[in-house]
């Protein structure tokens, strides 16, 4: 049987991640692009939705170097594991936390945990979400000051901190899968790569996908440049909507009469506008099963 690890943020799975129940798809209303994938290759193939909302990009590639591993245990060949990342904005980033917080703090809090026996360790990963969390998800834990301060005024203006960890995290990955024959693809929320998105913190601008150019924001930068070629973020294992765009560039460009977004309540797109005037939302179901049929399957050579 085939194992395919599929993670990202709220685009792969608009629930938190449940490590009791990496199966788990989330409501009707939420279904996301791992629940077409399994629908589209049948029983032969099980596929694992360990996405989480506001999950950030170093926690993706743990997430699945951890789940590989946990499947190698378990007797799984190398060669039936298949990896998809959807990846999320770079400002995003988790903070490890063990200060024996009592359990249902640790449930409660935008937290966590995909290792083994991670409620005897009393220990989680704090999601930020790349902006300054809600107080009450925070004060339990004893780290509201800390980490508003870090996401109010250092993550933000400093995003050259995430970023590297995300691609030294992403190398060791694709060297890993490389090594032991495991295939790996990705795709991303939204345009984290070229030059005009990293001007407005990331996505189209204006949500116009012929805006951004192919370029690379790393390349100014020469702490990120050795990374540049050892990815593949220009190659075929990385699906793209025209220049480095995203999921959410695809199904603006491409709902036509299907129901754009979760919180589109039943409007079309420019009808959801006049609401919502960033234009922003989660792919509904239907744009979902929309991008496995005509992009996914057909760009991804999954077998």
């Amino acid at each position: 049987m085939k194992h395919i690890l599929c993670t990202g943020c709220s685009f792969t799975k608009n629930v938190r991640f449940n490590p009791d129940a990496p199966f788990n798809q989330g409501p009707e209303d939420r279904y996301s692009w791992p629940y077409y994938l399994q629908k589209e290759l049948g029983d032969d193939v099980l596929v694992y939705n360990l996405g989480g909302a506001t999950n950030d990009n170093v926690s993706m590639c743990r997430i699945i170097f951890y789940w590989i591993k946990k499947l190698i245990k378990e007797g799984v060949d190398v060669k039936d594991i298949h990896t998809i990342i959807q990846w999320s904005d770079p400002t995003r980033q988790s903070i490890y936390i063990t200060n024996n917080n009592p359990i249902e703090i640790i449930e409660k809090a935008h937290t966590l945990m995909y290792w083994e026996n991670w409620r005897e360790e009393n220990a989680l990963f704090f999601l930020t979400g790349g902006y300054a969390p809600p107080d009450d998800a925070l004060a339990g834990l004893g780290i509201d000051n800390a980490v508003k301060y870090w996401e109010l005024e250092v993550n933000w203006d400093n995003i050259l901190n995430q970023t590297i960890s995300w691609l030294e995290a992403w190398s060791h990955l694709v060297l890993f899968c490389d090594k032991n024959g495991i295939q790996h693809n990705y795709m991303s929320m939204r345009n984290p790569y070229s030059y005009e998105a990293r001007e407005v913190l990331f996505g189209a601008p204006e949500n116009n996908s012929d805006i951004p150019t192919k370029t690379i924001w790393f390349d100014k930068h020469e702490i990120l440049k050795p990374y540049i070629n050892e990815l593949p973020i220009d190659s075929k294992l990385h699906w793209h909507y025209k220049n480095y765009n995203g999921l959410l560039e695809w199904t603006i460009d491409n709902c036509e009469d299907i129901l754009p977004f979760q919180e589109s309540n039943g409007l079309s797109y420019s009808e959801y506008l006049k609401i919502q005037p960033n234009g922003w939302g989660h792919p509904s179901p239907q744009m979902m099963e929309k991008f496995i049929k005509t992009e996914l399957l057909k760009n991804l050579n999954i077998n």
